[in-house]
């Protein structure tokens, strides 16, 4: 069953229609699944920095979309690290990139990095996701 993307306009991480969300817009770019964010006052932790649980969001979607737009399957995450390395200012677009590092069957596994506008890496994930039969 393949399921299409206006199906989850609700996603708090990518629905169009979710008035509370994030709102990503994934792109798929080759090996890679994109998307770029500009976290707000409303997004922040301590003062005038993105909070980390959000990062962790983010990260997350980025790398179930990949499996998502290659298979046109929901994946579920069974298993998530994320490794912060530096603050992720508010007002400062950040680029998050998703890619597959190996594959067997329907059992994924994924890294996802979180770029500043600077370049620096400000966090990295690794995470398995499961494809929907």
């Amino acid at each position: 069953m393949d399921k299409k993307e206006n199906e989850y306009t609700w996603c708090f991480a990518c629905g169009k229609d979710n008035p509370i969300g994030l709102k990503l817009d994934m792109q798929l770019e080759g090996e890679t699944c994109t998307a770029v964010f500009l976290p707000q006052r409303q997004h922040q932790s301590y003062d005038n920095c993105m909070h980390g649980g959000l990062i962790s969001t983010i990260l997350d979607e980025v790398m179930g979309h990949y499996v998502f737009k290659k298979t046109g399957m929901p994946a579920y995450t069974a298993d998530l690290h994320i490794r912060f390395r530096e603050a992720v200012p508010i007002g400062e677009e950040i680029r998050v990139v998703g890619r597959l590092k190996s594959q067997r069957n329907r059992l994924y596994l994924m890294e996802g990095i979180v770029y500043k506008a600077t370049g620096a890496v400000a966090a990295t994930a690794e995470a398995k996701l499961m494809a929907e039969k």
